[in-house]
Formats: C-alpha cells, sequence, structure tokens
C-alpha cells in the first residue's frame, strides 16, 4: 500500500483555540494548543511543540521537504534550543526532517520505529526510504518513558498492532494535551499499515482504551486533521466500530473486496473521503485486515 506522504492545508478553526497563524508558503500553520503547548499543522504529520525554559520538545518532524517551514515555525515561536525530538512512528511524513533536526536534540522512539528505521523496507512489502545516520532515534523504549520538561511530566506510551507496531502516544501531564499521532485521523479515515504491524481490530481497541482514559476537557493532536476533542476522537472511535462492521456483515455475506467497494459505506461517512484514503482505499484496508482472522 502507498504510504501516505503529505496533507493538504486543512482549515484552522480559530475559535477553539487561542492563537492560529496566517499558513507559510508551505502551507504550515502554527497553533496554540493550551499553554506553552503548540501544534504546526498542514502538509505531512502534525507537529507537536512544548517551549518553555528547558528549550524545545519537539513530537514529530513533517516529510523531509518541509523542514525548512518548520524551522521557521519554531523559530516565529521564540523557543530557544531543540532538546527533544519524539517520534510517533517511522512513517517518512513524520520523520522526514530527523536527519537535520536530529543534529540538534535527542531523538525518541520506540525500539520497533528504530528497528524500522535502521533496516529499511522488507521484502514484498510496501516501500519506504529508510533515513541516514542522523535521523535515527538515539534513545529507544519498549513500554513507557517519561520526560520531565518545562515543568512538566511528558510520558509516552507504546500501543502496539494499531497503526503500525510501533506507534506512540504523547501526553503533556501538566497541559491536558495529548500527541496520539497516526492513532487518531482527526475526522478522517485512516491509514493502517498492514505490511508493518498495524491491524484495524488493534486499532480500534486502542482508540476505544484511549476514550476511557482521557479527560473530558483533554486538547487532543490527531497525526492529521484539525485539533481534536474528547467527542472527536469518540465519533472517530465509532465510525471504525460501524464501518468495520459494514465490511465484516459484507464478507460474511460471499461479497468481494469490488462489490463492497461498488456497495460504499453508509452516507453518514461521507465526508471521511479524502485524497490519500478514499472510501474505496478504506474499504481495502479494512477487507485485508479482517482476512487475516
Amino acid at each position: 500500500m502507498q504510504l501516505i506522504v503529505a496533507l493538504s492545508t486543512l482549515i484552522c478553526l480559530t475559535t477553539a483555540v487561542a492563537v492560529c497563524s496566517e499558513p507559510d508558503s508551505e502551507g504550515l500553520r502554527t497553533v496554540q494548543v493550551r499553554d506553552n503547548i503548540y501544534m504546526v499543522n498542514g502538509a505531512g504529520g502534525n507537529v507537536g511543540v512544548s517551549i518553555g525554559a528547558d528549550g524545545v520538545l519537539l513530537v514529530d518532524s513533517k516529510p523531509a521537504q518541509l523542514t525548512h517551514g518548520l524551522r521557521t515555525a519554531l523559530i516565529g515561536l521564540q523557543g530557544g534550543r531543540l532538546v527533544y525530538l519524539l517520534n510517533t512512528h517511522f512513517h517518512p511524513d513524520h520523520v522526514g526532517g530527523n536527519p537535520e533536526l536530529g543534529t540538534q536534540g535527542t531523538i525518541i522512539a520506540h525500539s520497533r520505529t528504530r528497528q524500522r528505521l535502521v533496516t529499511g523496507p522488507e521484502p514484498m512489502k510496501r516501500f519506504f526510504q529508510a533515513p541516514p545516520e542522523a535521523g535515527l532515534p538515539e534513545v529507544t523504549f519498549e513500554e513507557s518513558l517519561s520526560l520531565h520538561f518545562n515543568g512538566e511530566t511528558i510520558t509516552a506510551t507504546h500501543y502496539p498492532h494499531s497503526h503500525t507496531d510501533g506507534d506512540i502516544a504523547i501526553s503533556f501531564t501538566g497541559s491536558n494535551v495529548v500527541h496520539l499521532g497516526d492513532l487518531f485521523f482527526n475526522g478522517l479515515f485512516p491509514f493502517v499499515d498492514l505490511d508493518y504491524g498495524g491491524d484495524v481490530e488493534g486499532l480500534t481497541r486502542v482508540v476505544a482504551s484511549l476514550v476511557e482514559e482521557l479527560a473530558a476537557d483533554t486538547k487532543i493532536i490527531p497525526g492529521h486533521g484539525p485539533l481534536g476533542t474528547l467527542d472527536d476522537l469518540k465519533l472517530y472511535h465509532r465510525m471504525l466500530v460501524e464501518t468495520t462492521a459494514t465490511i465484516r456483515a459484507a464478507m460474511q455475506a460471499g461479497k468481494s473486496l469490488r462489490q463492497i467497494q461498488q456497495e460504499g459505506l453508509p452516507e453518514e461517512w461521507r465526508d471521511w473521503d479524502w485524497p490519500y484514503v478514499p472510501t474505496r482505499r478504506w474499504i481495502e484496508i479494512v477487507y485485508w485486515s479482517l482476512g487475516r482472522d
């Protein structure tokens, strides 16, 4: 399956946030999420930013071709030097800036993310470009990790067999903000990387657990899409449950992938279709994920 490598500029909901910059020449916007936590959205995966007396902590680094734009956004925030860069998973639209930014700060990720980046693509599976040494995580962990930075505890937690096998969620515990990476596509059908440990039902279980764990007023930075709320995450979970049930029922009735794609999904989910995962592709992802049972 072709990897999502970019995302067109999304509308910034200025009524929901304190600060929203105008998009720069590369379509990136800086959104103040809460207190000293920001989000840089636009093309590629959303970047989380913590700014304070200790310096700058980033969550993800966008595609390589947007590194200059990301650096420009950070300069605009006047946050000082980069100390840590956390990667939520290994996809190039989230780690492309690693080689340049990794020379400035320490890169942290789950051990499987580093393994993927070191070994590169597996035979007969979807291709991706492995980064040079400077773009590899220097610190890895298995289940969870805590950093005490900019006046709060920042935790990273591994959620296996969901979007990939190396996804982590980042919680800014003092600010009540989480960055879910590609565990959460806000208002969009997700890409689930079946080649590298992803699983639709596994993702659905992870999202259900997050819905139970997060507070009602938590601000949620998704991997793609606008800044979210717990209600947005609940709707995303319902979409996963209901579209998967629709496709499973069609498979149990003996329908082929083509037939299910021709029938489509309920009208309620029409607007979740987007260029990188249109309805037909989402049906295909679910079909092949369920077919492995």
